[in-house]
């Protein structure tokens, strides 16, 4: 499209938190652009190949809010932002009605707590990025169709470079198909995701960029360098959403975004290429993706178990371990005595022999909670890497999508949502609640924020 000269409010990126966002302040009257770096239609981020899954910290969406505050303080350690946490609890079961009221079916997909608000049709766990007629590319579709037939306005391909302020309004560098161009707004949402498609900003915040992406490769934090250009703060910057994957994953794409390896660690042991424990295995996931990615080898860890939970985690879930990747060719060692396991593995036999023994005797460090299964034979090695969705850190935010600056205070008419904005998750161990719904959730927020900031300002004008 050519380009529109001043629009109300200006939304970088077409995922989940943009288009709702977008959709959001059309409604609410102002002159809204949408600006979406791909070309595909309605946009190309990890909202497209997500399992649409709209949990609130493992649970419900309609968790009393009390309740759900109260699981995130637990899950970051207590350094969650008080104030972003507060309206995330509050407005989640709001944001999924509203989803529900705008083209997105809503089904319960299962017996988890966290499968009670699934998008319709729900994605299989399966190798791949496929999306096609998915729950949430379909609820895309219609927020843009929507957006569209209300008069929204829509630029693609147009990867927003820069961002400055020039008086009360804010101009955006545009590099588009037809070359570089530029759009002045009132306000602007900043929510084109995360950095974790960046090696650049992963080595700069994460610590490494040894991961493995699984996710789409726009996630590069065009958003992070412009709010940072424009004196935004950041917070919880190390942080990584991500699962467990097997090392080969870095050349075959048989083996990403599945199968992944969290549950196996969960009864396993996590070692470094010294053969000692990094992470309390037992806690999450995540916390044990995190430690591998911050770890001083973080492409030479291993996960170590028994047959019994090869036997048994190994086949839980529809791509599961066992058999796939020994169907695959990936690495699986399996041998009846410790120290033979550790030398086929690399690692030191006495080191991982005695990393075994501390466990079973409950004298690991650091401690281990949960279920252990390394105590019968034959024993099963795998190499492993962090796979990595999307980071958790970003711009700092208030409750209502404001990005804030250095010293605290709110950078008028700027805002983020989705993996842009940091803030809810976070902590030493990495915690994690939710990331569809937190997109949801701060799209709706900065959307009617946005709005009435715009409004107020035409109205004192």
């Amino acid at each position: 499209m050519p380009r529109p000269g001043v629009v109300d409010v200006a939304v970088v990126g077409g995922g989940l938190a943009g288009w709702v966002a977008a959709r959001r302040a059309r409604e609410l009257g102002a002159r809204v652009l949408l600006l979406e770096r791909s070309g595909r239609r309605p946009g190309w981020g990890n909202s497209m190949i997500s399992g649409g899954a709209l949990h609130a910290a493992f649970g419900p969406p309609g968790t009393p809010p009390d309740e759900l505050l109260a699981k995130v303080v637990a899950a970051t350690d207590g350094e969650t932002d008080s104030s972003v946490a507060r309206a995330w609890a509050r407005n989640g079961a709001r944001a999924v009605d509203w989803i529900a009221g705008h083209g997105g079916r809503v089904v319960t997909d299962g017996p988890a707590p966290h499968r009670a608000a699934v998008l319709a049709p729900v994605r299989a766990t399966e190798p791949g990025l496929r999306h096609a007629g998915q729950g949430v590319p379909v609820l895309l579709r219609e927020l843009s169709r929507g957006f569209g037939t209300a008069g929204g306005l829509v630029w693609r391909p147009a990867r927003v470079r820069a961002l400055s302020r020039q008086g009360e309004l804010w101009r955006l560098a545009v590099d588009a198909d037809t070359g570089p161009s530029w759009v002045m707004a009132r306000a602007v949402v900043l929510a084109d995701g995360g950095f974790q498609a960046d090696p650049a900003l992963l080595r700069r915040f994460v610590g490494t960029d040894r991961v493995r992406l699984r996710a789409t490769r726009t996630g590069t934090g065009d958003g992070l360098r412009m709010g940072l250009s424009v004196g935004a703060a950041t917070v919880h910057m190390r942080g990584l959403y991500g699962h467990l994957l097997v090392r080969e994953a870095l050349r075959d794409g048989r083996l990403w975004p599945y199968p992944i390896l969290d549950l196996l660690a969960e009864v396993g042991l996590v070692v470094d290429r010294d053969g000692r424990r990094i992470v309390d295995e037992g806690h999450s996931g995540v916390t044990t993706t995190n430690a591998v990615a911050w770890s001083t080898s973080p492409d030479a860890c291993w996960l170590v178990f028994d047959d019994s939970a090869w036997r048994t985690e190994g086949r839980v879930g529809v791509c599961a371990p066992n058999p796939y990747l020994l169907e695959s060719g990936a690495t699986v060692l399996r041998d009846d005595s410790i120290d033979e396991l550790a030398r086929r593995a690399g690692l030191d036999p006495l080191a991982l022999s005695a990393t075994v023994g501390e466990v079973r005797a409950g004298r690991g460090t650091p401690p281990r909670t949960g279920t252990l299964k390394a105590h019968r034979a034959p024993f099963y090695a795998v190499p492993l890497i962090a796979g990595v969705t999307f980071t958790l850190g970003g711009l700092r935010v208030d409750g209502d999508a404001r990005v804030l600056d250095t010293a605290g205070g709110v950078i008028p008419g700027l805002y983020a949502a989705g993996g842009t904005m940091g803030g809810l998750h976070g902590g030493p161990r990495a915690g994690y609640v939710g990331g569809l719904l937190e997109a949801a959730v701060f799209g709706l927020l900065a959307g009617e924020d946005s709005a009435a900031f715009v409004a107020g300002g035409m109205e004192a004008s």
